[in-house]
């Protein structure tokens, strides 16, 4: 009797997936859990999450350190941050995709009106210039560090549902 060889028992674990039992795991925006790393002067949010959970990285704070300004999407909507940002991904998506092999169902919980984390709303309007006080708005679409993940897990083919925290809209002054 032959033993299947190595590259047949990979093929086969990758078609047929193992069931986890329905379990979901959160993937939560940093400040969720953390409210150190929010904008100097923004409330915490109410968020407690129940279940296996993975606290993804703060982009912002990350790059731009814990002293800095509120901005807004269109601010850090560059190809530098943009690069920066997939650089955060990877291993959590190759975490993610063993997952989903598994039968994980992948939740991810944003910020609304983020220019980074925002799965449904984000923030526009800060042309730049001068610091002082501008008004923003928020605009329905996806922050930057959020639309390279889900674009990263869409590539991978791992499916997911999204939500957000801390419902705004219209315009805001800062």
């Amino acid at each position: 009797m032959m033993l299947p060889s190595r590259e047949g028992i990979q093929a086969r674990r990758r078609e047929e997936p193992t069931d986890n039992g329905g379990q979901e795991i959160v993937l939560v925006a940093h400040c969720l859990l953390n409210p150190m790393t929010r904008v100097k002067g923004l409330n915490p949010l109410s968020f407690s999450p129940a279940g296996p959970t993975i606290q993804l990285p703060c982009p912002e704070a990350l790059y731009l350190g814990l002293e800095r300004w509120a901005v807004t999407r269109n601010q850090l909507d560059v190809p530098q941050f943009r690069l920066f940002c997939r650089s955060l991904i990877v291993q959590y998506a190759d975490l993610l995709q063993m997952l989903a092999r598994e039968g994980t169902r992948v939740r991810i919980v944003g910020v609304a009106g983020s220019p980074s984390c925002g799965v449904v709303s984000t923030s526009s309007g800060y042309r730049g210039g001068r610091v002082e006080a501008c008004e923003h708005e928020h605009v329905p679409g996806r922050g930057v560090f959020m639309e390279e993940l889900l674009a990263e897990l869409e590539g991978r083919g791992i499916i997911f549902d999204c939500e957000e925290i801390g419902q705004k809209s219209g315009k805001q002054s800062l």
